[in-house]
């Protein structure tokens, strides 16, 4: 984040201390989060006055906006206008030249725990490099993380006495960028990494201790012999427990029965998590002597605009009340929405007794909108259940349908049409039911495939038509594009969408979000991994031309850990829809050039959108009177690298982000 400075003419108060002490506190901040009505003090209004988009549905380009002391927005105007009659005692904040002033970001869908946890791993973030305009991380670890044995074995690990039963957590391997070269790690046979994962764990990482690595899509994990055998607690036959082939995980078998060490869904891999005892995923603490890096890591956020993230896949009840404590954190420095699995939600039974009541959706515990004494929590609650149809399109379990398929000679040789989660729409229906007739719920499903998109479409027209549910839904990531698919999700959100040659679903006002990362980063990965037609070719991933054509909202998320939270990078990667091939990043070029979005639609897509798909937007999304002023002031103004502008849109990635305000409060103070 720049250290660039608006001027404020007036100062109230003194900056509030830096805590480093808040965040590792964290359990016994909740009590301490504002809740409610909090009267402020006369006469304590702010004035912004600068070059304001507010992203409104005119488009509207406005010189000032005026914001009360419970962070209200109460005008958007002129400056000259907005400026007559104020209080002499009233603070004005007047940006910097060439400076503009937005709605604050919002991610709509990432995942908090994991992020943070990533960034407590030191040399167990086994990433491989992002392209050069993105990249971070020093020579020396893109080097080490080229190949994938090379990620491995850079892996500091030591045993003793103390750690023999400890398991080794690493996160983000990537086969589908980071190429498998064989015979490193004292391993002379060339067996393919993904035919037998501990094989290369054991060599590479550790013999002598569990180990468990997350990949980066976060839909495999892989792990070694030890591994298996703490969470089968040394029983012979092992068998994975009934929770794995329950809920769509895998653990792979070779020809002869034996398990390969590769781990499909989280469902596969949540047994192994359990044994890990790595508390920030599965419990409520934070690992010893964290605190510093999973304070950077929320930084991290702020300081890339964000104002409000969306956590879109709680798998426990454990997990939502951490994130809620973290929100509700009177120095966390954005707003939280909650996004639950329908195994979280459902009501839990031990011997026909109910020990755990189904879980009922929750808002924010007031709504400026009704009460103007209301200052807008930062935890907006959990509202939304999260289903997952299929894996991950790079990670070889996207659920496709003709006219594509897994490319025979491509990283996922044996995937064909690649795999649901579920049996088939029936049973997603099924899974879906309860919840959805409750009616309060909005739901969110997890969809790569075009096949999985369209088991997606079908559940929602089939559950709509049996009970009506208002609310919105989202297909989360819709990446394999196909146009029979865009047009269903037209229909079904027009009422048009047949569900019998005479019956009509009722409309169900369903969007999309695509992760664009998976152009930038994995583009070329997945031109060669997918074929369509029987030819190569990956120029339909994340449609927004698609979209377009049959009026289907959409934003932009980061899925972080998968990609990181950088929505000015989302903005730019949309509109230039520029790949990269790995590992040296020599060959780039534009995939898929008729999805590319204009800045404006990008811009809306990080913003307005996202407000939208969780029914948000009467709060924040955009610069207007009645919502709350949560912002992000730029260095730039991202409308000028439009090409239609004749603008450079590979420099919106530069843009300097000076600061984000939430409730009209500078939260750089917070920490």
């Amino acid at each position: 984040m720049a250290h660039h400075s608006t001027r404020t003419t007036r100062n109230h108060g003194h900056k509030r201390p830096h805590s480093l002490a808040t965040i590792g506190a964290v359990v016994m901040l909740s009590s301490c989060a504002t809740r409610g009505s909090v009267a402020p003090a006369a006469d304590d209004t702010t004035l912004f006055v600068g070059k304001i988009i507010t992203l409104d549905g005119k488009g509207t380009i406005a010189g000032a906006v005026s914001v009360d002391g419970r962070g209200h927005i109460v005008q958007v105007g002129s400056a000259e206008a907005l400026s007559a009659g104020r209080s002499a005692t009233a603070k004005t904040i007047t940006l910097e030249p060439g400076q503009v002033l937005m709605p604050g970001f919002i991610d709509p869908h990432l995942h908090l725990l994991p992020t943070l946890l990533q960034s407590v791993l030191g040399t167990h973030n086994l990433a491989p490099c992002l392209p050069p305009p993105y990249n971070e991380a020093s020579a020396e670890t893109c080097a080490a993380h080229t190949d994938l044995l090379g990620a491995l074995n850079s892996m500091k690990v030591a045993t003793t006495p103390d750690t023999a039963k400890m398991f080794v957590l690493g996160m983000n391997l990537d086969p589908s960028r980071q190429a498998f070269i064989p015979k490193k790690c004292g391993v002379t046979v060339t067996t393919d990494f993904m035919k037998q994962p501990k094989l290369y764990v054991d060599a590479c990482v550790s013999k002598d201790r569990p180990v468990l690595i997350l990949d980066q899509s976060g839909h495999l994990a892989y792990v070694n012999d030890k591994a298996i055998a703490a969470v089968c607690k040394d029983k012979k036959p092992c068998t994975p427990p009934d929770s794995v082939t329950k809920n769509g995980g895998h653990w792979v078998t070779d020809a002869n029965g034996n398990f390969t060490g590769l781990i499909e869904e989280a469902a596969g891999y949540a047994p192994f998590l359990d044994a890990t005892e790595q508390g920030i995923l599965m419990n409520t603490t934070i690992p010893q002597g964290s605190i510093k890096e999973v304070q950077e890591a929320i930084q991290s956020l702020r300081k890339a605009g964000l104002t409000t993230v969306a956590d879109g896949g709680l798998s426990s009840r454990s997990q939502l009340d951490m994130v809620k404590i973290l929100a509700e954190n009177p120095n966390f420095p954005l707003r939280v929405t909650g996004v639950v699995t329908h195994l979280a939600a459902a009501a839990k039974e031990k011997d026909h007794v109910t020990i755990e009541k189904e879980l009922q959706p929750t808002g924010p515990t007031c709504d400026p909108k009704a009460d103007p004494q209301c200052v807008l929590p930062k935890w907006l609650g959990a509202g939304a259940i999260k289903l997952w149809v299929d894996g991950s399109t790079q990670g070889c379990t996207a659920l496709l349908e003709k006219p594509y398929v897994y490319n025979a000679k491509g990283h996922c040789p044996d995937a064909n049409e690649g795999q649901g989660d579920f049996k088939n729409t029936q049973a997603l229906v099924a899974a879906m039911r309860t919840l959805w007739n409750r009616g309060g719920w909005r739901f969110q499903l997890h969809a790569n495939g075009n096949q999985a998109n369209q088991w997606a479409v079908e559940a929602l027209a089939q559950l709509q038509s049996e009970h009506v549910n208002d609310h919105r839904m989202l297909l989360i990531h819709n990446t394999v594009g196909q146009e029979s698919v865009s047009r269903a999700i037209g229909e079904l959100r027009k009422g048009t969408y047949a569900l019998t040659q005479t019956t009509r679903a009722p409309s169900v006002d369903v969007r999309v979000t695509h992760l664009i990362g998976h152009v930038a980063y994995w583009g070329d990965a997945l031109s060669q991994m997918l074929q369509k037609d029987g030819a190569l070719g990956g120029g339909d991933i994340d449609p927004v031309a698609f979209d377009r054509r049959f009026d289907i909202p959409f934003s932009l998320h980061s899925d972080s850990m998968v990609t990181p939270a950088r929505p000015l990078w989302f903005v730019e990667q949309a509109v230039t829809r520029r790949t990269w091939a790995y590992p040296d990043f020599k060959q780039t070029y534009v995939l898929g050039a008729e999805h590319a979005m204009t800045v404006d639609e990008a811009l809306r897509a990080v913003t307005i959108e996202p407000a939208r798909q969780h029914e948000l937007d009467k709060w924040v999304g955009s610069i207007e009177p009645g919502k709350v002023a949560d912002f992000v002031v730029l260095g730039a103004n991202p409308l000028d690298f439009d090409p239609a502008n004749h603008g450079d849109p590979t420099q919106i990635s530069k843009i300097a982000v000076i600061r984000t305000y939430v409730n009209g409060q500078d939260t750089s103070t917070q920490n």
